[in-house]
């Protein structure tokens, strides 16, 4: 062992005849400081032949033994505070006799409490259950989930999330007898049991990515809102996969085409209407995140008509769809909003870009646009922007040569990754995401084409192909645009299910990665969820916006929503008015959501619906 790396301090606690640990003890070669403790007393334990030759055993090791100890009530003893603990060992926990599963699930919440006050901060907690207890689809068969354990829901208000499940083996303890079957010194059924390991979560605090919406939309000062986001993803140091792909991306394309790289420099708003004329028709003025600064908020009147401003542009959006140039230039709004795609500076990036003949400009940053949640549809993400040029007859070798070279790009990235994964438990895994990996262009219509990737069963549009026409931003030649969601794509290449995770701070996530890419491991496992439901009325000539009701929904959940249903709609002949009621599911990707805290979001929640959307709840 290294003597400058500090020896592992391991805790057990409910020790019913010590075999466990001085089964630990002997495996462990004296390669870590063992403290065992037990419920009963020093008094009834020595009378219990085989429990008191272990606790001998144990000690003549250099092991620690204390007797009665709650394992509930850990921060309580002096000699168990004196040290933080790298890992706290409870076995087959249970209340005793015929306890329900709602004492269990109390005696449960109640260790992990007391865990929270004496675990190192990378510290372990395993708990092993028998078949079934747990509620996680680890067991097998699975209880029905009011008949189990629900031993995630209950580490959560503690900060603890699930971070691995493995079989308990008691051939690997080899002198380990299970005992206290109905507070008896009878062995209970093992076969079959597992181990879940807990870790801390960070603290249940805003989405990263919403609070960069957040500050975006609140500033102040339009001079410095450029200053309030650190857009370090795409940073040449960056080891983050989306940087990561982003690097990779531009040298794989050099492979192909000479390369010419902008840095994003442009505004993180438009300060105008005009730049939506290049958007995708898609991009409604609903999807806009607008700014209020500070000549909107200097008064309850000017406040109001910022307000009015936005209800009248999103009322333009209702009454007239898929966006025209025309439409914009008759209505504008001299509302400020946060850039919803590169191809706003369009007509900067081809100024900026190198007009030779073959090279291929590529621009990537921060967009923004306001979206129903779902795992896969994200308000904040990287976008990728691609210039080839063309000139006469040539469109149609460009446009073949494009399609080809970012087909090839792609499929190379996503060889690479599969490449880097061992053929071990992720063999099955690795199969899987080869065989359903493929990247497509669909024809949307004369002009434009969409990019499609399939990914573990299902196809995603990671982007679109279009085109400017010679004379609209160059006399001599035209321009072919690729706009690719960055983020999207690394979540199809990195099996990433969540774009959430994208934005942990955790630093499990980062360290999967090291300046390479390979799939995603998830360090929180079977994260529990809770449903709540929402209902209300909206008047009868009111314009409901679904979009902001989700969006809404995102922030005062701080990012811990991941879907939303609508239920029922239905109209009122007497008042007029429109019923509807929405059913939300609460759940983390990778902080500990507890069921109180996911209701006080949703009483937060309903509060806000009442005073934004000024509904009528019911």
């Amino acid at each position: 062992m290294d003597p400058e790396k500090k020896t592992p301090t391991v805790l057990l606690v409910g020790e019913g005849n010590f075999s466990f640990s001085a089964s630990l003890c002997d495996s462990s070669h004296e390669m870590c400081h063992l403290t065992a403790t037990c419920y009963e007393s020093e008094d009834i334990v020595s009378k219990q032949q085989l429990s008191w030759r272990n606790v001998q055993h144990l000690r003549s090791k250099g092991a620690v033994v204390h007797f009665g100890v709650d394992a509930t009530k850990l921060q309580e003893y002096a000699f168990l505070t004196d040290q933080l603990y790298d890992k706290i060992i409870f076995n087959f926990p249970h209340c005793g006799r015929k306890a329900g599963v709602k004492k269990n699930r109390d005696l449960l919440t109640n260790f992990f409490y007391s865990c929270a006050e004496v675990l190192s901060p990378a510290g372990e907690i395993h708990v092993a259950l028998c078949q079934g207890q747990g509620g996680t689809p680890a067991d097998q068969p699975k209880r029905e989930w009011h008949n189990s354990w629900q031993v995630v829901a209950m580490a959560a208000p503690a900060g603890f999330i699930l971070t691995s499940v493995v079989p308990f083996d008691c051939d690997h303890y080899c002198s380990y007898q299970s005992t206290g079957y109905r507070s008896q010194e009878k062995s209970f059924h093992v076969v079959g049991a597992v181990k879940h390991v807990f870790t801390s979560s960070l603290p249940l605090e805003n989405v990263t990515a919403l609070h960069i919406i957040d500050k975006l939309t609140s500033v102040q000062d339009p001079k410095c809102i450029d200053g309030v986001l650190d857009r370090g993803f795409l940073g040449k140091t960056s080891c983050h996969p989306i940087g990561v792909l982003y690097k990779e991306l531009i040298k794989y394309c050099e492979q192909k085409l000479p390369v010419n790289v902008i840095e994003d420099t442009f505004p993180l708003t438009c300060h105008n209407d005009t730049c939506l004329c290049r958007l995708p028709y898609s991009a409604k003025h609903s999807n806009l995140y607008f700014v209020m600064h500070s000549e909107d908020t200097r008064s309850s009147d000017r406040s109001e008509d910022f307000h009015k401003k936005r209800a009248c542009f999103l009322k333009q959006d209702v009454m007239q769809a898929p966006y025209s140039a025309n439409m914009h230039a008759n209505h504008t709004t001299g509302l400020n909003h946060l850039r919803p795609s590169l191809t706003c500076f369009i007509d900067h990036i081809i100024h900026r870009s190198n007009q030779e003949p073959h090279f291929l400009t590529i621009a990537g940053g921060l967009v923004f646009r306001k979206c129903l949640i779902s795992p896969r549809t994200m308000p904040v993400y990287h976008e990728i922007l691609m210039l080839l040029d063309y000139r006469g007859d040539t469109l149609t070798v460009q446009l073949q040569l494009l399609m080809d070279t970012i087909k090839t790009v792609i499929d190379l990235i996503g060889a690479s990754v599969i490449s880097d994964v061992t053929e071990t438990v992720n063999n099955e895994k690795t199969e899987d995401h080869l065989s359903r990996f493929s990247v497509t262009f669909h024809r949307k219509n004369e002009e434009d084409y969409v990019i499609t990737i399939s990914s573990s069963g299902c196809d995603q549009i990671i982007g679109t192909v279009k085109r400017v026409l010679p004379g609209d931003q160059h006399k001599d030649h035209g321009f072919l645009i690729v706009a690719l969601n960055l983020d999207l794509l690394a979540m199809c290449l990195l099996d990433i299910d969540d774009w959430r995770m994208l934005w942990t701070e955790d630093k499990r996530f980062i360290e999967q990665f090291h300046h390479h890419l390979q799939l995603f491991q998830s360090f929180s496992l079977y994260p529990p969820y809770y449903i709540h439901d929402v209902s209300f009325w909206v008047e009868g000539n009111s314009i409901f916006d679904h979009v902001e009701f989700h969006t809404i929904a995102l922030q005062m959940s701080k990012g811990n929503i991941v879907d939303i249903q609508l239920l029922d709609q239905y109209e009122n002949d007497e008042t007029g008015k429109t019923g509807l009621c929405y059913r939300l599911k609460y759940q983390s990707c990778d902080r500990a959501l507890s069921y109180r805290s996911a209701l006080a979001m949703q009483l937060l929640l309903r509060d806000e619906l009442r005073r934004s959307l000024q509904v009528i709840l019911r």
